[in-house]
């Protein structure tokens, strides 16, 4: 067991949960390095402006200091953004998101800039603390350029919200594809497919209503994103109940996919109390899983979307329903197993070949538990 395996159930293998920590650190750490560099880019037409407005505050100022200082606020607004913000207020609208994480970040670099601004002018002009104290606010904080640096802050910070928002849309990995232009043209992909989906949904959501069944839905696929992050997972599409994961198929990341089940399966069962509590029901969830040769590419004009398209999809879809009809959570098929060894800590049974409508090669299946 890995990860969120056990937290859950096994502690003394928490040297895996720290591993699949630092990925999703890494993650997040990457994303936080990309957005820095955009700030100080943006430093240097920030700078203009002020320029612009208050040629004395900005004159003899150094350019590598002022560029610094921006990338140090921007390192903490968008910190302060990607490890506590992004999240915090996923249940409002999005533009009471906005405006509170506006208000919030917007108070922070304040206290940020006016500190860093105290240190520059203090050490640059050589004033003692209590001239800067009395000067400050007449020569700094009131001056048309320090209005104009706020303004600025607040577009990068909206900036930063528009772009964490836009990742969150096309997940990891998704913006830079579609920015390169990578599936403009189709492309011709072999990719391992996940469709996992809630058991007995008809039943809960009867039980529990519109509303409250949504917002289950919505705890359930955050609870399963951290180990879909932790294995490199990519969210290809929710429907309904219903999410589908993809990886590139290579042996790695087979075993990745099967540890992304697993995780998923134990963080359920982990939080079981939380769901009877919440919700009076504690889901649990089947998945299909099948690997093959894929056609993907860019759709729409209004609105683009990445769509994989094929025969892979359609049987992935096909081997989830057969999961009732066997009475067993996860199938995989004998695509998905070909150049693949049963790892340790996995139990793979064979469960026979099985016809699907519209193929005439019958489909070996296997079944997948865990020890």
């Amino acid at each position: 067991m890995s990860f969120l395996d056990t937290l859950l159930v096994r502690p003394e293998r928490s040297d895996q949960y720290i591993m699949a920590s630092r990925r999703i650190l890494y993650y997040k750490l990457a994303i936080l390095t990309n957005i820095t560099i955009i700030w100080v880019v943006f430093a240097f037409l920030f700078l203009y402006n002020i320029i612009l407005f208050d040629k004395e505050l900005a004159t003899n100022r150094s350019l590598i200091l002022f560029s610094l200082a921006f990338a140090l606020i921007g390192f903490v607004v968008s910190a302060s953004l990607i490890f506590f913000l992004k999240n915090a207020f996923r249940h409002y609208p999005v533009w009471l998101s906005v405006i509170i994480k506006m208000t919030l970040t917007f108070v922070l670099f304040i206290i940020v800039a006016f500190i860093i601004l105290a240190f520059y002018f203090v050490f640059s002009s050589h004033w003692k603390l209590n001239e800067y104290i009395t000067r400050f606010y007449k020569e700094v904080f009131l001056t048309r350029a320090f209005l104009i640096f706020m303004i600025d802050l607040a577009i990068m910070t909206l900036l930063t919200i528009l772009i964490l928002e836009v990742i969150d849309k096309y997940g990891p990995g998704g913006i830079w594809s579609m920015m390169r232009g990578k599936y403009n043209k189709p492309q011709i992909e072999n990719r391992i497919f996940v469709f996992l989906d809630i058991n007995n949904a008809t039943t809960i959501a009867e039980k529990l209503g519109h509303t409250r069944y949504f917002r289950l839905l919505r705890e359930f696929f955050a609870d399963i994103t951290i180990p879909i992050l932790a294995n490199s997972g990519e969210i290809y599409q929710y429907v309904g109940d219903e999410v589908v994961l993809s990886w590139k198929n290579t042996p790695q990341n087979k075993f990745k996919c099967l540890k992304f089940i697993r995780q998923a399966f134990f963080i359920l069962k982990r939080k079981e109390s939380r769901y009877l509590k919440r919700f009076g029901v504690a889901p649990s969830f089947k998945t299909g899983i099948h690997a093959g040769e894929v056609t993907a590419g860019v759709i729409g004009i209004v609105k683009k979307d990445l769509v994989y398209s094929g025969d892979t999809l359609n049987t992935t879809a096909r081997i989830r329903g057969k999961c009732h009809d066997l009475d067993k959570q996860f199938v995989l098929s004998g695509d998905f197993m070909n150049d693949f060894h049963t790892p340790h800590s996995f139990r793979i049974e064979v469960i026979g070949e099985m016809e699907f409508k519209g193929r005439e090669e019958k489909e070996k299946l296997y079944s997948v538990e865990f020890d």
